[in-house]
């Protein structure tokens, strides 16, 4: 094979929702060839009209999912798109690759289980970019995003609320918290960030503050910290205020049409450091 277009080759290993077709579209406006390997069942034609190779296989065929990339030539991997921490406690299809990372790394936090995934796919030969590479446009600057200000509590509402969801991220619990006047009404587990809002908003009611934060040393390849119109419907909603994310460590998706529906909504999204 032509080795100037292997190099050109992005692999790109596609959990659910819109940043695996994102990420595809920006490695082909860069002149790259997205291969990519689709591990959910759904959204199966997000890829049509981007010129590039769909495989689809299981999310515990580690090995034929490392093996299909290699047979293609592919150096370079993005692991991007939602996979449910919840499947890990159902049965799923594994082959002996996947078996021998569970049985090294049981009862282990699920993000050492996706640490010894990523270590395989190095020692396989493939480099592992952060899901920023490509998407680095998502990624807000510190500053309010909307028109609407924070007032003085939500401020120190803000601080608080960031602050814990980084210390719950650490404990890789989840990374969602909201809060309302200094009081924790929901920290986000399993359950993940929508069902976390809507229970704290169903215990604080009118003005809650939600706060989005990742680890410490989070691992950007595999995961970064996401909020969009979902969050943002859902926020509304419950009556909520004020929605606050890291500054250049979350995506903040179709950020354009987000804020102008958050003014129109009366919600502050503010982005901190």
């Amino acid at each position: 094979m032509n080795g100037i277009n292997d190099a050109k080759k992005l692999g790109i290993i596609a959990g659910a929702g819109e940043l695996p077709t994102l990420v595809a579209q920006c490695a082909t406006a860069q002149g790259r060839k997205p291969i990519i390997v689709q591990i959910t069942k759904t959204e199966e034609q997000r890829f049509t009209g981007i010129p590039c190779e769909v495989y689809a296989y299981g999310v515990g065929q580690i090995q034929k999912i490392t093996q299909k990339l290699l047979d293609l030539n592919v150096k370079e991997l993005v692991i991007i798109g939602k996979i449910e921490p919840s499947i890990l406690l159902r049965p799923f299809q594994v082959d002996a690759t996947a078996l021998k990372i569970l049985a090294q790394n049981r009862n282990q936090k699920p993000s050492a289980l996706v640490s010894a995934v990523l270590t395989h796919f190095q020692n396989a030969g493939l480099s592992i970019l952060n899901q920023d590479h490509f998407l680095s446009d998502l990624l807000p600057e510190p500053g309010v995003l909307t028109k609407r200000k924070p007032n003085a509590v939500q401020w120190d509402d803000i601080k608080t609320g960031i602050a814990t969801a980084r210390q719950i991220a650490n404990l890789d619990i989840g990374q969602t918290v909201v809060i309302k006047n200094q009081i924790i009404l929901a920290i986000e587990a399993v359950e993940g960030t929508d069902t976390a809002i809507q229970r704290g908003g169903d215990l604080g009611g009118k003005g809650i503050v939600v706060a989005k934060a990742a680890a410490e040393n989070h691992d950007f390849r595999t995961d970064v910290p996401t909020v969009g119109m979902q969050t943002l419907q859902t926020l509304h909603a419950v009556k909520g205020s004020v929605l606050a994310v890291e500054a250049r460590r979350t995506f903040v998706m179709e950020p354009e049409l987000l804020f102008a529906q958050a003014d129109r909504w009366k919600i502050s999204i503010v982005a901190v450091e």
